[in-house]
């Protein structure tokens, strides 16, 4: 029997690997937890990512929801989570208190650098949008999963799967999936989303 069940998680990992859908009981792991930052946004994308994993891997998702930017990088760095989306601009001056780097490309790769070395978290592709509201005024604020090093090792096919979603949210998507989220709940406008997109 352990042979079978053996057999049967690499299946499920090969196809994930090679963007199939796997049966919706088949589990590759221990739960998955996400975290959310208390915003509107937040939660929505913590449903994008919830269900996108859920349905191509069969993974159970808790989705956790964090006040501040402070809390859910401090549950990251103790695994009480296991990724959330942060802001590039969030990450450097905030996280890193670093300086304001105002090219969008140099400060994803400058931030995602550091966080791999000094902390061991893994910045996934950017989403596609720079959102304005969430850092200071002139400092690029990309969207992208977080994700913490020793997670990516237990699930070696979740960044491939994850990165499917890179580029694929702009700002003005963002903005309609927010309003009708107010309307239609976030879980499913974000199911809609990955669905219309051909995700899930």
């Amino acid at each position: 029997m352990p042979l079978v069940k053996r057999w049967f998680g690499i299946l499920v990992l090969v196809m994930v690997a090679a963007g199939l859908a796997v049966p919706a009981g088949a589990c590759v792991g221990k739960t998955l937890v996400i975290g959310a930052k208390g915003t509107p946004q937040q939660e929505l994308l913590a449903e994008i990512l919830s269900i996108l994993i859920t349905e191509r891997t069969g993974t159970s998702i808790k989705v956790v929801k964090y006040a501040t930017t402070a809390e859910a990088h401090d549950a990251l760095m103790k695994a009480d989570l296991d990724m959330y989306v942060e802001y590039t601009g969030v990450g450097q001056l905030e996280v890193l208190k670093g300086e304001a780097v105002s090219d969008p490309g140099a400060l994803y790769q400058a931030v995602k650098a550091t966080y791999n070395q000094d902390l061991n978290l893994i910045w996934l592709e950017p989403l596609g949008f720079d959102d304005p509201r969430v850092a200071a005024a002139g400092v690029p604020a990309q969207a992208a999963p977080v994700v913490r090093k020793d997670t990516l090792k237990k699930f070696p096919a979740l960044s491939r799967l994850i990165n499917k979603l890179g580029g694929a949210i702009s700002w003005e998507t963002m903005q309609d999936l927010e309003a009708r989220a107010v309307k239609d709940g976030p879980r499913d406008v974000a199911r809609k989303f990955l669905k219309d997109g051909r995700f899930i």
